[in-house]
């Protein structure tokens, strides 16, 4: 089975409800996503909270967390967690986008396959670093993502890196002396921020425990979890959805509580892996349905 006919299949085949762009066009509106993703010019993205480089109706995924449909949840994490962790002023994992480099590139009609190395800096630690993130976009006929698949590639060694050096930042800040172990650290640091932001943006109605030590006693019996895998039932997760508290509490107060609020909940690796979020796919939707091998008992 050869690639480039079924891509060239697939382009002729593009759903009547997308309007087909030009190579140009669909390359300058990813250009342009990728512009505004930088700091600062991200800032302006995520105050927006409606910003149209998303359709309305985006259907969106991030390997290392989790689904993000809707334009308002796109752009909260896609851009709000950005902003709002380098605004910080407490450590964290992740870092702010300051540059870029398109590694790699395809683009065909309204479908482009990126691989972008990113300059993350960390301004606790003074620190340039290089991440990985492999993109899969769809552009409706308005130039707005219409669907995104995005994967941080390398990012388990990444933080196997990261981690060393800002744990004894975590430890600090929180006036942690008595042990050196990651996962305690992580734990004790993590708790209060999440039990602190809980006691100030989720009042009354959007209220997830009855008080401070309710979730203290719940968030520090909850699996720590890995940075690479903040879509569970575990605390960085709930740590991951922290800083959206401000933005919408109605929305993001379930998330760092005990349901997880759909979000920080248990998952399964098989059900994640077969899941067909997309109504389109990545290549055109007449075409999904015959590119499978002799299990499926269909081939192209």
């Amino acid at each position: 089975m050869r690639v480039a006919p079924l891509l060239l299949t697939a382009t002729a085949l593009l759903g009547t409800n997308v309007a087909a762009l030009t190579k140009r066009e669909t390359i300058n509106a990813f250009t342009n996503f990728l512009d505004n993703f930088l700091a600062p010019n991200n800032e302006k993205v995520a105050a927006s909270i409606n910003s149209t480089l998303f359709a309305e109706d985006v259907t969106g995924t991030v390997d290392v967390s989790t689904n993000f449909d809707g334009r308002e949840l796109s752009v909260e994490y896609l851009f709000g967690l950005f902003v709002n962790v380098h605004d910080d002023e407490r450590p964290n994992i992740i870092g702010s986008p300051i540059a870029y480099e398109v590694t790699s590139l395809m683009a065909q009609n309204n479908y482009v396959f990126a691989s972008i190395k990113f300059d993350f800096f960390y301004s606790k630690l003074n620190l340039h670093y290089p991440v990985q993130i492999d993109a899969w976009m769809l552009f409706n006929e308005q130039k707005e993502v219409q669907q995104y698949d995005v994967s941080f590639r390398r990012w388990a060694w990444a933080v196997d890196n990261l981690a060393p050096k800002i744990l004894p930042q975590m430890a600090q800040y929180a006036n942690i002396t008595n042990t050196t172990d990651p996962a305690q650290i992580l734990t004790r640091y993590s708790t209060p921020i999440i039990c602190g932001a809980h006691e100030i943006y989720c009042k009354g109605d959007n209220q997830q425990y009855k008080s401070y030590s309710d979730c203290v006693s719940f968030i520090s019996k909850t699996p720590l979890g890995t940075f690479y895998r903040m879509g569970e039932d575990n605390i960085l997760c709930r740590s991951l959805h922290v800083p959206m508290l401000p933005l919408r509490p109605s929305v993001h107060c379930p998330h760092i509580g005990p349901t997880g609020g759909g979000m920080c909940v248990a998952r399964n690796y098989t059900e994640v892996v077969l899941d067909n979020h997309f109504p389109k796919g990545f290549i055109a939707s007449k075409c999904v349905k015959t590119l499978r091998g002799p299990r499926g008992n269909k081939t192209a």
